[in-house]
């Protein structure tokens, strides 16, 4: 077989590193030398010198030097053309690729002449200064309230990770954290909270957690926690893979290609796959593979070509959406997964405009699953709204470990949907409570008619998930801070009851369904369990890196006073997935 035109540069660590995690995922010897001998048509190459490793795993694939022409490939073009080894592509298809400082030293070996005597020396290169035209919504926090002035605090379910897998990296790379990137309920839902398993046929259980408030003196803490039950039906997977392989994505292919295998690995015999490659136009690459059978998810892997261009997102979720509505599988999970930055350049761009496209399709009986790529360039607000109205989950990688917490070890949720369009209500009564906050779910709140609208699309949840909010009131009894003329809202004095919890969902199936829970004032008493000290802590580490208005007295003295509580409870494991005690000491070191 002909080499490569193009070839990914990584140094020894950094591909042994990768050589153990395909492995980890239970591909054998031959195909991990596989999957780690090219990524996306490109040759990948380990190098002893002149490649350092790069702990932000992001590659650029540049063109193979010629031996003798150009040997260190600087003038193989800044555009040069894609590899087509698939043999499916007509016609130039473009990639951008970058000139950095290493790139001008074959000058030295291209006939430069000496420099005369007396010259003054070359200023040196400037250092390219750092781009980041990553977006996100900055949505204001919410607000306090008093139970007697707003009677419900209204959110829908958030499930997914793509916040702090965001705040994991930038304080792995020790860079700064933008706090309109910072989502509280992502990092407190991130853990693996230890919920009680819902009873016989019920779909849902909700726990309750009691505790002080570590920022604000005199204020308390109610954690409602909701866990799905585990999906007993064994559900057969229709899955398109939607491949974004335009020129912005370039840099992450080898987590791409790292992220597809990670998801092939656990799907079973009976399952089948597709994988739509798209840029600037779409490509089928395969149509309803078999899964179960490594050898050929490695194939199938390898078949991803990658084109570079522009991003036709619109365009690439259409062709996947259809190709599934064409390939429906009436009793099983049919699910769109996009791999992207969400840099859509073409077609629909705008946020709004992708929230309706998606809303239309969502009527289709597709799920969506977003896996998002790019560290100063992925479009967090376009990937979120995606996920929020089409009946999706979104999740961000930023390397293995994010793979490995996020798409591996929590795939069975994510794929099959027990509840959909879940929305929360929770009321406190004003007997008890003077003030209260909703934390986090600055985005989810939603309106009384919004919660009772059946049409209103949200998230929704998947088998044995874990939903977590948490809520800071103040005792004491409310008084009616704003007064109207014709509506009056006493207290109702049940002294029985502290909080009464309401939740609207779908069932898979669209049938409207509602849940009530009571919480009485002896259940909040009795409600101390080993969750509060760990969510306090997120929740206080997210007031931090956020600088919310609200954070009180939090800082990294608090921090470091709870991180040190956590750690001598022995009945908390300091070492559980997903690295959150970790984060937060690098984070105060």
């Amino acid at each position: 077989m002909a080499k490569s035109e193009y070839i990914i540069e990584m140094c020894k660590q950094q591909y042994e590193e990768m050589y153990d995690f395909y492995l980890s995922l239970g591909y054998s010897e031959k195909q991990t030398k596989k999957l780690c001998s090219s990524c996306f048509g490109a040759e990948i190459v380990v190098t002893e010198a002149g490649t350092v490793y790069r702990a932000d795993w992001s590659f650029y694939r540049k063109r193979r030097p010629h031996p003798i022409r150009d040997p260190g490939g600087l003038f193989g073009g800044i555009f040069s053309k894609a590899n087509s080894a698939s043999g499916n592509r007509k016609g130039a298809v473009y990639s951008r690729e970058v000139m950095t400082e290493d790139a001008f030293a074959p000058m030295a070996m291209m006939g430069a002449q000496p420099m005369p005597v007396g010259m003054p020396a070359p200023l040196p290169m400037a250092k390219m200064p750092e781009f980041n035209t990553a977006e996100t919504n900055d949505v204001n926090e919410t607000e306090e309230y008093g139970p007697l002035d707003k009677p419900q605090m209204i959110f829908s379910a958030n499930v997914n990770s793509a916040s702090w897998s965001y705040i994991r990296d930038r304080v792995s790379q020790s860079r700064s954290i933008d706090k309109s990137f910072v989502r509280i309920e992502e990092i407190i839902n991130s853990y693996p909270f230890d919920l009680k398993k819902p009873k016989n046929d019920d779909l849902f259980r909700i726990s309750i957690g009691h505790g002080k408030c570590p920022w604000n003196e005199g204020s308390e803490l109610m954690m409602v926690g909701l866990k799905a039950k585990k999906s007993s039906k064994k559900v057969r997977q229709n899955l398109a893979f939607l491949v974004d392989v335009s020129g912005s994505m370039e840099n992450d292919w080898v987590l791409t290609q790292m992220s597809l295998a990670a998801i092939m690995s656990k799907l079973k015999k009976g399952d089948h796959i597709s994988v739509i490659a798209y840029s600037d136009r779409t490509v089928t690459v395969a149509e309803k593979k078999k899964c179960g059978e490594p050898d050929d998810c490695v194939e199938t892997i390898l078949s991803i070509d990658g084109i570079g261009g522009c991003t036709n997102g619109s365009e690439g979720l259409s062709n996947a959406y259809k190709y599934l509505a064409d390939n429906f599988d009436e009793d099983g999970n049919n699910r769109v997964f996009i791999f992207t930055d969400g840099d859509f350049n073409f077609g629909i761009t705008g946020e709004g405009g992708l929230s309706e496209f998606i809303r239309k399709k969502k009527e289709t009986g597709i799920y969506l699953s977003i896996v998002g790529f790019g560290r100063d360039n992925f479009k967090d607000n376009k990937m979120e709204a995606l996920a929020r109205n089409g009946n999706g989950n979104y999740t961000f990688v930023t390397n293995p470990e994010d793979i490995r917490d996020n798409l591996w070890e929590k795939l069975a949720s994510s794929l099959v949907t027990v509840a959909k369009d879940v929305k929360i209500s929770v009321e406190l009564n004003p007997y008890y409570v003077k003030k209260y906050r909703l934390i986090g779910y600055d985005a989810r709140v939603l309106t009384q008619q919004e919660f009772n609208d059946t049409e209103k699309a949200v998230d929704g949840i998947g088998s044995e998930h874990n939903v977590v909010a948490l809520i800071e009131f103040k005792k004491g009894t409310a008084e009616k801070t704003y007064s109207t003329r014709y509506v009056k809202a006493e207290s109702e004095g049940n002294k029985d009851e502290f909080a009464f919890i309401e939740i609207h969902y779908k069932t898979p199936d669209d049938v409207n369904s509602v849940m009530t829970y009571t919480v009485g004032i002896n259940d909040l008493n009795s409600a101390k369990n080993n969750n509060m000290p760990v969510i306090s802590l997120l929740a206080a580490f997210g007031l931090v890196i956020k600088d919310s208005q609200y954070k009180g007295t939090a800082d990294k003295e608090l921090l470091r006073r709870l991180l040190a509580e956590v750690e001598k409870d022995e009945s908390i494991n300091t070492r559980k997935p997903y690295g959150h005690f970790d984060i937060i000491r690098k984070y105060l070191d």
